[in-house]
């Protein structure tokens, strides 16, 4: 029962609110031409009301509270609300239950090229002082503010921009890659999009005050080519040294576009050297094919590979994902997610997985 709760734990924690990057190439070219944040995710500009209300299956205001909240152009507010229940198999046996999953609010400031913003909720931690925390808060100056595109400097706490950045915190990935849930660090970042292609650079230092999964001071690198409108190809680096190890992490990632799916993959190599003297290898990658079945519907098969060490053997996990996305309307969406996860192939442990649905609202 424990694992099970260990488990569920891990599957359902509270999550930052992410953009899905399945609408790039197939809405738009960048995540900037609906996202204020230039990661992508957080509140939405015009573009990205428009968007939401676009591929919902029912027409309603998309703007936050249905317009209820529209206020004047230099103060921009919102929440991201999601909950979750059904059930998880950890091997010994399935066990099940519903899970609060995210409640944050977010605020953004704008003027004179400036924006400040912020989110604030509760989360997973690790001590009570951190149970209420800011995900999220950053300055962020832009030469040309009316503009999607062009030069973007930001300071403060975020998650340096790397891969693909699935909404999933679960996808390997993330899970296992340098952008983990709750790996926000404070940094800078010097950041480049146009549509044809972006880069974003980031130096970072670990949150001494906030509980924090990264522990480590370094540097991510991403860079991405739009090659055509419906192919992209990308280079990552990132490098995080703690008081225990150091962490090296390279790989590329890929998407295509042929109507009506987009495939995403992702590959990573891992470096890791502890302190003690050891070292181990590890490989992290994903394929992930996003079916827009219908206005509203979209169904994400996807599947994943991780190494815990190369030079072992049987810790290798496989998973194989099936989600189903509907976005009844530009505030709510339902989504059924499950995962089927062996250990070398099964002859490592005892195969795992869970099923759960899924509520998102975005006010």
């Amino acid at each position: 029962m424990r694992a099970v709760v260990i488990a569920a734990a891990l599957v359902v924690a509270t999550r930052a609110a992410r953009a899905y990057p399945q609408f790039q190439l197939s809405k738009d070219q960048t995540c900037t031409a609906c996202h204020i944040d230039p990661a992508g995710g957080l509140l939405l500009n015009e573009n990205g009301l428009s968007t939401a209300q676009s591929i919902a299956t029912y027409d309603v205001p998309p703007e936050a509270a249905h317009g209820a909240l529209v206020g004047p152009s230099w103060l921009e507010a919102g929440a991201e609300l999601r909950a979750g229940a059904g059930f998880v198999d950890s091997g010994r046996g399935p066990g099940g239950g519903a899970y609060p999953m995210q409640a944050d609010g977010e605020v953004a400031l704008h003027g004179h090229g400036f924006t400040l913003m912020g989110t604030f909720g509760p989360q997973m931690a690790s001590s009570a002082s951190d149970i209420i925390a800011s995900r999220e808060h950053w300055l962020m100056w832009q030469p040309d503010a009316s503009s999607t595109d062009g030069l973007y400097i930001r300071v403060g706490r975020f998650l340096p921009v790397f891969g693909l950045r699935l909404a999933e915190h679960d996808v390997y990935t993330r899970q296992y890659g340098p952008t983990p849930l709750y790996g926000e660090a404070y940094g800078a970042a010097v950041e480049y999009i146009e549509p044809g292609w972006e880069v974003h650079a980031t130096g970072f230092v670990h949150d001494p005050i906030q509980d924090s999964v990264q522990k480590g001071d370094g540097g991510a690198l991403y860079g991405e080519a739009r090659m055509t409108k419906a192919l992209s190809l990308g280079l990552e680096g990132f490098y995080a040294t703690s008081d225990v190890d150091a962490r090296w992490y390279g790989g590329a990632t890929a998407k295509y576009w042929i109507a009506p799916v987009l495939f995403e993959a992702e590959v990573i190599a891992i470096r890791q050297s502890f302190d003690a003297g050891s070292a181990r290898d590890q490989l992290a990658s994903y394929l992930v094919g996003s079916w827009f079945v219908h206005d509203g519907w979209m169904v994400d098969i996807g599947v994943g590979q991780f190494d815990e060490d190369l030079h072992v053997a049987k810790v290798d996990l496989e998973c194989l994902d099936a989600n189903v996305h509907w976005f009844l309307t530009s505030h709510w969406e339902l989504l059924e997610t499950n995962r089927v996860q062996t250990i070398a192939l099964g002859t490592g442990g005892a195969t795992s997985g869970f099923a759960l649905l899924q509520f998102h609202y975005r006010l």
